[in-house]
């Protein structure tokens, strides 16, 4: 383990970031509440990460992966529900707008107007992006009550000049404990693909990380911006062979463990027995 340097116990919260292997195949891994976690992994959700970094640093919000035709189709069949008509959408959030391509620099005009963010272009030639509308509702005070769209909004104007024409509500993608399962799973997912290979961190800090998910099309290092690249944690060998991986091994990490549990007591890929 990289234990050479003391670094103070991580939050007790879920975080995921990416990997990279020697084949140059990218993956997604989610960490648990108990680490061990990556001394530079920020704040973020392993669903945030699949266009490129989202993070609670805004500076991440404009790095977009190129992500091929297949690997998009495999995104959004996973990710999103089935499209709605701009004026059939109430909310306005967590989902991808869909606009005429053609029409793009109108679109970026007025979200420039409305001081709209636009997070990321996912695809230009299908006219597919994020964009925090938050400016675009009246936010009341009881949080339970819905926000209400602004009639004069940027969004109204978007929609009533033909710009927007589909609005896809993202899905919550999670990744549940299955250890009452039959099937001898330890992990359920509530989606069957992505074009990440996707490793899940046990809650328990003496289990090793383990592969959920192997992609049809995976994701290459040659498809995230070189500048970057150099913030992906480099794991040797191939994902495709390791089911288990111990990222204390190859970067140094945090650990919220409980008693007796440290960075040097945690088991190795080597020696490491499942459970």
């Amino acid at each position: 383990m990289k234990t050479d340097k003391e670094y103070p116990a991580t939050h007790s919260m879920s975080t995921a970031w990416y990997m990279v292997d020697d084949d140059d195949n990218v993956a997604i891994i989610q960490y648990e509440n108990n680490g061990p976690i990556p001394v530079d992994v920020p704040d973020t959700w392993f669903d945030k990460l699949l266009f490129g970094p989202s993070t609670t640093d805004r500076d991440d919000d404009h790095i977009t992966f190129s992500l091929t035709n297949d690997q998009l189709d495999e995104v959004l069949e996973n990710l999103t529900y089935a499209p709605t008509a701009p004026d059939e959408e109430k909310y306005w959030d967590e989902g991808i707008t869909q606009i005429d391509p053609s029409r793009e620099e109108e679109f970026l005009a007025l979200c420039r107007e409305g001081e709209l963010t636009v997070e990321k272009c996912v695809s230009r030639v299908r006219g597919l992006y994020l964009v925090d509308y938050y400016n675009c509702f009246k936010h009341i005070e009881k949080e339970e009550d819905n926000p209400l769209l602004d009639p004069q909004s940027v969004i109204r104007k978007l929609i009533d000049r033909g710009i927007i024409f589909r609005y896809l509500s993202c899905k919550y993608l999670s990744i549940d404990d299955n250890k009452a399962d039959e099937s001898g799973k330890k992990f359920r997912l509530n989606f069957e693909s992505l074009p990440y290979y996707l490793y899940q961190q046990p809650y328990n800090e003496e289990e090793l990380s383990e592969r959920v998910l192997t992609p049809r099309h995976p994701v290459k290092l040659s498809q995230v911006p070189e500048e970057f690249r150099s913030r992906i944690h480099r794991i040797p060998g191939r994902f495709a062979e390791k089911r288990y991986i111990q990222i204390a091994q190859h970067t140094p990490c945090r650990l919220y463990g409980g008693d007796g549990i440290s960075l040097s007591t945690l088991p190795s890929e080597e020696d490491y027995i499942p459970t």
